[in-house]
């Protein structure tokens, strides 16, 4: 892994990620029947509860990373970012909690695998228990 963030705040009302230069937003009718998240140029959707709250965490690495621990909820593709710094959005088109994450590379396709898991009591403190950690991994 190159570099990592992972934003402090919960977010409610949580729709996916946008390239911080774009206009587009996170379109959920693009999510397939089933599904829970899809990429478009400049986004990345997630069909997350608005009512729970969640985490999300970015990560970098220099290859595919290595498959996430059993029980979480996978979604892999690509996604081209313009500017290659990318940003939270909630469903009203509003930038959350003001955090960017950069991958370092405009102009670029990702490859993306996009993970939701539930957090238990074990490793986290009770305020954020029963929250979703949904973690974003991008690779070239």
């Amino acid at each position: 892994m190159i570099s990592e963030l992972l934003d402090d705040d919960p977010i409610s009302g949580f729709a996916g990620v946008v390239d911080a230069e774009a206009e587009e937003s996170p379109d959920d009718s693009a999510i397939e029947p089933g599904g829970w998240a899809s990429a478009e140029d400049n986004w990345i959707a997630v069909d997350e509860p608005a009512d729970r709250g969640c985490l999300v965490k970015y990560e970098l690495w220099d290859g595919e990373p290595p498959a996430h621990p059993p029980g979480a909820s996978p979604w892999q593709g690509a996604v081209y970012l313009e500017s290659g710094i990318i940003r939270p959005e909630d469903l009203a088109g509003t930038d959350l909690t003001g955090s960017r994450f950069d991958l370092g590379r405009p102009g670029r396709r990702w490859n993306v695998r996009v993970h939701r898991d539930r957090l238990g009591h074990g490793a986290f403190p009770p305020d954020v228990v029963q929250r979703t950690l949904i973690t974003l991994q991008f690779w070239p």
